[in-house]
């Protein structure tokens, strides 16, 4: 079950930095115990109609994050792919690269190689994948697939099936960030604006320009320093950075820090989405994953991969 759970958080996770410069800070007691900062622009935006609430329920409730994902599966473009896994001593034993086209045909996608390296140890024999990571990238974005398959498997859930409703959960560490997922061990440690939650994490909502063009407002939720120790796990969510154009509120980038750590399992996940207008188009133009994880029965993995979109052009 377990090794059907951590397959599953990797599906959804992409089927999923620095804080910004905080001048002039108003600290804030909110109803659930944590701490909120806002900078000096935030505190005036607040006095024209914006408020707390207002930015804890776009962190809950924003549906352009999933949009975005969403669209890629009926979106002709190229991209670029970079995987590399480490050994214990953080030293690269493996890699594979590749530059590859996806055409969409109807409800089918269609992927060409134009470019593809890797090392003689990446695969097994027969092409058989021996990391789960390289696995699971291939799964998610090389693999020719109808959108049939997609909504086959996401409407487990209303069949009854425990791996419908633990994908549908598991939605939300990604998608809606701070709600309650009923995964277990840890569903109720990402809710983290509740009141057993909240006490601790620092929050702040700060402005920021997006890499010098994007005008944007930052929501971020911190572990507090006293609880930011290796092996702590009362929390699930380290960190969570969220950009919110303030022109149209939607997502720009995300970042996460996931991780857990348990006789049964661990796993400590570093992500950072990037998306950006491609024309009439919404889409996560970059993803990128530095993570570890640790489950009975396997062995511990150690990799990194970033995924960069570019040239697309939406299907017909």
């Amino acid at each position: 079950m377990i090794n059907r759970l951590f397959i599953f958080v990797w599906i959804i996770i992409f089927s999923v930095p620095c804080f910004a410069q905080q001048d002039s800070l108003d600290t804030y007691e909110d109803d659930f115990g944590g701490l909120f900062y806002l900078d000096s622009i935030v505190v005036k935006a607040s006095r024209t109609g914006l408020d707390l609430d207002d930015f804890v329920e776009m962190v809950q409730t924003d549906t352009s994050f999933y949009r975005s994902f969403r669209q890629l599966r009926f979106t002709n473009y190229t991209s670029h792919q970079d995987l590399k896994m480490y050994d214990k001593k953080g030293d690269e034993k493996s890699f594979y690269r590749s530059k590859l086209e996806q055409k969409v045909d109807g409800l089918c996608r269609k992927i060409n190689f134009i470019e593809e390296e890797h090392a003689e140890n990446y695969f097994k024999r027969k092409n058989k994948h021996r990391f789960y990571t390289g696995k699971l990238l291939d799964v998610l974005f090389q693999k020719e697939v109808c959108e049939t398959q997609y909504a086959s498997s996401s409407q487990a859930g209303d069949s009854g099936s425990s791996t419908g409703r633990h994908v549908q959960e598991l939605k939300k560490l990604i998608f809606q960030p701070g709600q309650k997922a009923d995964v277990p061990m840890i569903g109720k440690k990402t809710a983290i604006f509740d009141k057993k939650m909240a006490p601790y994490y620092n929050f702040s909502i700060t402005s920021e320009i997006y890499k010098g063009t994007i005008e944007c407002y930052v929501f971020t939720a911190e572990l507090k320093p006293e609880f930011q120790t290796k092996k702590q796990d009362k929390t699930v969510v380290k960190f969570l950075e969220t950009y919110f154009n303030k022109s149209s509120f939607a997502i720009v980038a995300r970042n996460y820090h996931l991780a857990y750590y348990s006789a049964l399992y661990d796993f400590d996940v570093k992500m950072e989405i990037e998306c950006r207008e491609f024309g009439e188009s919404f889409l996560p133009a970059r993803i990128s994953y530095d993570g570890f994880w640790d489950i009975p029965g396997k062995k511990p993995e150690i990799g990194q991969f970033s995924i960069n979109i570019v040239d697309p052009l939406k299907a017909n």
